[in-house]
């Protein structure tokens, strides 16, 4: 069982040997984290993350050269498609008749940098809204630290992804049986998650009104907040290899 939840309310608040011997959950809730676990549970091969638009054509090419299956391109900058990429940022484009079988070389202005941020975790998860409890359960499982870590957008911290880490480290606290130590930033976003989710529509209403939300909202991403907000819809559970480079599943229906 797991000794200690901490909250990374941004990935450069934490250094990134902070991580070493833990395992990091990477929450980019709007939309990163969420597009990933759609993706894989749509029966994409895997998501390669990439940092950068540069280095994920190249990553692309290489694939597509080397395997017979079919590598897509998918990401955003600004909230957008990038030029030449099949698949923009939206869980919405990522049906199974488009992804899968495929792979998906992957590049995000936040969630992506946060995962590399983290990379010397000993596991590294992918969490959402979507497939809460398969997040927790699998932490429940786990021993040490836990590093719930919040992407935020353009450097500053977002609602959403605290509202994740929130239900995540609340959902840890009821189902393990020993007391779990929290920093203050993770009683923190316990506080808010609990008190934003105590009226009906709480989640959702709190989604549209944080930064990533009103981002999405001008950008005309409005149905992606509520699809991003659905609790327990899938059960995939990606998880980020060190060996191989790739986000997984190693849960599935």
């Amino acid at each position: 069982m797991p000794d200690e939840i901490r909250t990374c309310l941004l990935p450069v608040l934490s250094q990134p040997e902070d991580f070493s011997g833990s395992t990091a959950v990477i929450l980019d809730i709007l939309r990163a984290s969420s597009t990933i676990t759609t993706a894989l549970q749509a029966g994409a091969a895997a998501v390669i993350p990439c940092q950068e638009i540069e280095e994920a054509q190249q990553v692309a090419r290489q694939l597509s050269d080397a395997t017979d299956s079919e590598v897509l391109l998918g990401g955003e900058r600004m909230g957008i498609l990038i030029e030449g990429f099949q698949l923009d940022n939206s869980p919405a484009r990522y049906t199974a008749d488009v992804v899968a079988g495929k792979q998906i070389v992957f590049t995000t202005s936040n969630g992506t940098r946060a995962l590399k941020r983290a990379i010397q975790a000993d596991r590294i998860l992918i969490g959402s809204f979507l497939n809460l409890t398969a997040v927790v359960n699998e932490l429940s499982q786990c021993s040490g630290i836990i590093y719930l870590v919040c992407a935020g957008t353009d450097g500053a911290i977002t609602g959403e992804d605290c509202l994740c880490a929130g239900a995540i480290a609340a959902g840890l606290q009821g189902s393990v049986a020993q007391e779990l130590t929290l920093d203050d930033a993770t009683r923190m976003v316990v506080d808010y998650f609990q008190t934003q989710t105590g009226r009906t529509d709480g989640l959702l209403s709190a989604m549209r009104a944080s930064q990533g939300g009103r981002n999405l909202i001008q950008r005309g991403f409005e149905e992606d907040i509520q699809l991003c907000s659905a609790r327990d819809r899938y059960t995939v559970l990606p998880e980020y290899s060190h060996k191989s480079g790739k986000i997984v599943s190693i849960s599935a229906d």
